[in-house]
């Protein structure tokens, strides 16, 4: 009995050496690598793709609720394991559902956090691509619900009795400091007037002028100035303007969510930034005379700060 154990001792002591030698049952496998994380905003998802040298199939998915004392939003995040970072990848502002993207070294692993910008946790899915991993964060259509949370907002009755209003109103309006966010709506006669009035130099006090009445057939130009946006870690700056008609009864005409993007290199100063395309409004015979009103969302998706706006102008006979 006792020459039996010895043996099978000397027997396990010889694999245990023998594995441990040829570096079979030891070995660890290599960390993949995460290269970078590309964001595709779109009009009804976000696309994150967590870029790889191979697909990631080792990764845990946890949801945390809100902390309100702490200032943590609704989140997910995903530890991935044993994988590492080829350089510091920093924080990404998304401005869409997806508030950001941030990572964190985790043991022998990463976590790649994703914060919700809503009041409750994105939905989203997960798939598994040959280069890493796709997380898609499905938009609540925010562009829509903000159009359809301001069109019953104001609903003016009928006037059967129009009063007498100024054919245009001049206004001086100035640019605000980043993080101040404004929308304003210029209604003109002619589609060159805002573009004028930005280039005119600051010290000759030009007014910008704003159409209040028009008569069927006539064109309306429409421009969008945003002002007090706020830029990335890269110095850009990134918005969306949704837009709502409403007729003389308060019912909507025009319902346009996301109407317009705008994007660029954030200014040294504040400035007004002109929205492209420009809106060309025309009300002909069939439509009803009376006070329409525009009413313009502009969304910050950087910040993703929201600000209102809305202008009026009379159809007359």
């Amino acid at each position: 009995m006792k020459l039996t154990r010895v043996l099978s001792v000397l027997l396990a002591l010889s694999l245990h050496l023998a594995l441990s030698s040829s570096g079979v049952a030891f070995a660890k496998a290599k960390p993949m690598v995460l290269s970078g994380i590309e964001i595709e905003r779109g009009d009804t998802e976000t696309k994150v793709r967590l870029k790889a040298d191979g697909a990631i199939k080792d990764y845990r998915k946890v949801q945390l609720k809100k902390n309100v004392a702490a200032g943590r939003p609704d989140r997910i995040y995903l530890d991935l394991k044993n994988v590492r970072l080829a350089k510091q990848i920093p924080v990404k502002q998304v401005g869409t559902a997806l508030a950001r993207v941030r990572t964190a070294r985790r043991g022998d692993g990463l976590r790649v956090v994703f914060d919700s910008s809503l009041d409750e946790l994105f939905a989203y899915t997960i798939s598994e691509q040959p280069d890493g991993l796709l997380v898609t964060i499905r938009e609540p259509a925010a562009a829509n619900a903000v159009a359809a949370e301001i069109i019953p907002e104001e609903q003016p009755a009928p006037e059967p009795n129009i009063v007498v209003i100024p054919v245009a109103e001049t206004i001086y309006p100035e640019p605000n400091a980043a993080g101040d966010l404004m929308l304003l709506i210029v209604t003109s006669d002619s589609p060159d007037h805002v573009r004028e009035w930005l280039q005119a130099p600051p010290d000759a006090k030009i007014g910008l002028k704003l159409l209040k009445m028009a008569k069927p057939g006539q064109e309306i130009s429409t421009s969008f100035l945003v002002t007090g946006l706020t830029q990335d870690s890269d110095g850009n700056f990134s918005y969306v303007i949704s837009l709502t008609l409403l007729d003389p009864s308060g019912k909507p005409m025009v319902s346009q969510p996301r109407y317009a993007k705008g994007a660029g290199k954030a200014p040294a100063q504040p400035v007004f930034v002109l929205t492209e395309p420009e809106l060309a409004l025309i009300l002909d015979n069939s439509d009803p005379v009376g006070e329409y009103k525009m009413i313009g969302v502009v969304q910050d998706l950087i910040s993703n700060k929201i600000s209102r706006s809305s202008t009026r102008i009379t159809l007359t006979q």
